[in-house]
């Protein structure tokens, strides 16, 4: 059974692939969104420890959504970055605080929760009349010289002109289109909870560095923070069976006590963490985006982020060519995607890498150069004032979405 035409088909309803329709639908393509699993309304969404820190250029891009103000309640700003590194025993422990202030913006971005966020783009979507949203699974597709099919487990069949892999990790869009994808798996999971605390975090990220992986204590509003715990994947196994009381004692021995008495919200959760980075970003009349091109450890938080300039940068080029007349899945098109994004994915990926194992080293002399890096970057003001600007506030790929302009 073939469905009626339309422009684009995106594979994937996370917070990717609804940013992006939302992006597209609103300049009027006719979008088909293939999600099989919709959230729940914004008001049924329980707390989790699920959130996304998006520094100020992201959250330019996802105004485009406009989506911010609907959950503009539940997030909160991140005026400081604290770095905390206490992985050599019997040494001090070094502190380095980043100032928003010091670069001209009244935060670095806003910490929110990821069922939140997905509920709201996926309200917004819904009222778009160029978006249809289909309850299916893509199991293939055929792509010719003027449009591509795809073709769904129920038997429909889409002619369109392009298909948007956003579609996370275990890609299928991915896999269809024959790209293959460095993936390395890390012996570490992450822990995350949800945590209310007797003193304030005074609108302050907090990141220690530790020997198993970093901590991370994300502000929310009110006395409350979102928590990444990233531990060896067999003493995460520990922890996740640990009993509630158990679990808030070893969490503050590991650095909570500075937000002083902790209880427990909600969690803990708890998944396995890897690197992936796509050889390729696209195929005939196919591309693909955000988790289903690159996947990195939540070390410096960088994953959406990296991810919503994907989105920003496809929907650019996408909108220009629409605006001329022009085939939106042509080859020239996605190349200049593929190229325009390259760089700032292969640089992201191998940059977190490389920090997520200087971080989690049990290497004395690596443990020793890190520390003397993290001091020396504390006592210089233009080293510090650089750091920011290559690890919070990229430069990279900057285009209009990012700087705050219409697509």
């Amino acid at each position: 059974m073939t469905s009626g035409q339309t422009d684009i088909v995106i594979v994937g309803g996370g917070i990717a692939g609804l940013s992006l329709a939302a992006l597209l639908g609103q300049i009027g393509l006719n979008i088909t969104l293939v999600e099989p699993h919709a959230p729940p309304p914004m008001e049924q969404i329980k707390p989790t420890g699920r959130t996304v820190a998006l520094m100020n250029t992201s959250l330019n891009i996802l105004k485009s959504t406009q989506v911010l103000e609907r959950i503009g309640p539940f997030t909160n700003p991140m005026e400081r970055m604290r770095i905390i590194d206490d992985s050599m025993q019997g040494a001090k422990p070094i502190h380095v605080e980043f100032e928003a202030e010091e670069t001209g913006k009244p935060y670095f971005g806003l910490n929110i929760p990821n069922g939140i966020l997905r509920a709201a783009l996926f309200e917004r979507v819904q009222a778009l009349e160029s978006v249809r949203i289909i309850s299916a699974s893509l199991v293939n597709y055929e792509a010719h010289e003027t449009e591509i099919i795809a073709h769904f487990d129920d038997g429909t069949k889409i002619p369109a002109k392009l298909i948007i892999g956003a579609d996370g990790r275990q890609s299928v869009v991915r896999t269809l289109a024959g790209i293959d994808a460095r993936i390395q798996a890390y012996d570490q999971s992450a822990v995350t909870c949800l945590i209310a605390h007797s003193r304030s975090h005074e609108n302050t990220s907090t990141e220690f560095h530790r020997p198993a992986g970093p901590l991370a204590f994300v502000p929310l509003p009110g006395n409350r923070s979102s928590v990444v715990w990233v531990e060896k994947t067999d003493r995460a196994e520990e922890i996740m069976r640990l009993k509630k009381s158990e679990f808030i004692q070893a969490l503050a021995e590991q650095g909570g006590e500075i937000l002083g008495e902790i209880t427990l919200e909600a969690g803990p959760e708890c998944w396995p963490l890897s690197s992936v980075q796509a050889k390729s970003l696209r195929g005939p009349r196919v591309v693909i985006l955000a988790e289903a091109a690159h996947v990195m450890s939540p070390v410096t938080a960088q994953g959406l982020n990296l991810s919503l300039r994907d989105i920003a940068a496809l929907s650019e080029l996408i909108a220009d060519a629409a605006r001329l007349g022009l085939d939106i899945g042509a080859s020239g098109i996605l190349k200049n995607f593929e190229k325009r994004r390259s760089f700032d994915i292969a640089t992201r990926v191998f940059g977190v890498d490389g920090m997520n194992r200087a971080v989690s080293t049990d290497r004395r002399v690596l443990k020793k150069l890190r520390r003397a890096g993290l001091k020396t970057v504390g006592f210089c003001s233009p080293l510090k004032t650089l750091a920011v600007e290559i690890g919070l506030a990229p430069q990279i790929d900057q285009g209009r979405l990012s700087r705050g302009e219409s697509l």
